[in-house]
């Protein structure tokens, strides 16, 4: 599932999980987007973790490159002490529920990277909340911006050092984040009417997990991503097909902050895009 040449009206294809720096990603909406063209895509989806701030952006810059945005968002979610995220898509901008969890998160989002900073400098790793704010650029803060501060100071060589040593789970800063339960997420998204997805289950999701996630409405599962490799792709779609679930997947791009810039290499075709749709509409009627 590579993306194809553009020429080619036969191969289609979009890349349903990309982040920009309205959560922890390291390019604008429209950089991301301007890069989906540039790889080939025929549609994409940004899915920021817990905030909408960058859909406005993104699509008007989907409609100077005539690339296709999908509206998306990512739900961070622990299930049984295990980091789960649940993926929207199509959901209701204006939901009023949504726009207030989305704030409460934004704020417990800020409350927990001011007590890493506050255990940091306990430490003796001489940082500010400002030096962290600068780097989110004043949207959803996240530990990768607390890493950058970190190599920016000094302090670490590596974005992967900063975790390991310092932020990462079980190191002596680390603070538990905000705990919403997959259930909730899956109403959340369900009662904007979106589309809620499973995103990146690798083998620590469990079968029993995913069934137990069906049974409070999810409708689809990402199949497709960096951290699933081809025996485990094929195990989810048999899943998928089993359960009547929708296939989705993207290369989960933050911008190259690995290292590089994976848009346009772990793609769809767009014919999952449109059975998205027609879900949809079909929720719309």
């Amino acid at each position: 599932m590579k993306s194809a040449d553009r020429e080619d009206e036969m191969d289609l294809w979009a890349d349903l999980h990309l982040h920009t720096h309205f959560s922890d990603g390291l390019l604008s909406p429209e950089e991301v987007v301007k890069a989906g063209y540039d790889a080939g895509l025929t549609a994409l989806a940004i899915c920021d973790h817990d905030t909408m701030d960058g859909l406005n952006e993104a699509a008007l810059a989907g409609e100077n490159y005539n690339v296709e945005v999908v509206p998306g968002l990512e739900l961070s979610t622990q299930f049984r002490g295990r980091d789960l995220h649940i993926l929207g898509y199509y959901f209701d901008q204006d939901n009023p529920e949504l726009i207030n969890y989305l704030e409460r998160f934004r704020e417990e989002r800020y409350r927990r990277a001011s007590k890493m900073v506050g255990n940091l400098n306990r430490q003796g790793v001489k940082i500010g909340m400002d030096d962290v704010e600068e780097k989110s650029k004043g949207k959803s803060i996240g530990r990768p911006h607390i890493a950058e501060v970190l190599m920016e100071k000094g302090y670490v060589e590596t974005f992967q050092e900063a975790f390991h040593r310092f932020i990462g789970y079980g190191a002596r800063s680390y603070v538990e984040k905000y705990k919403l339960k997959p259930d909730e997420a899956i109403a959340l998204i369900t009662g904007a009417r979106g589309i809620p997805v499973l995103a990146h289950p690798g083998p620590i999701i469990t079968d029993e997990m995913i069934i137990q996630l069906i049974k409070s409405g999810l409708e689809g599962i990402e199949v497709i991503h960096p951290n699933l490799d081809p025996k485990r792709t094929r195990y989810l779609m048999e899943m998928a097909q089993h359960y009547n679930l929708l296939l989705t997947g993207g290369s989960d791009c933050h911008g190259g902050r690995s290292g590089e810039l994976c848009i346009g290499k772990y793609n769809i075709p767009i014919r999952l895009l449109e059975g998205l749709k027609e879900k949809k509409a079909m929720d719309t009627v």
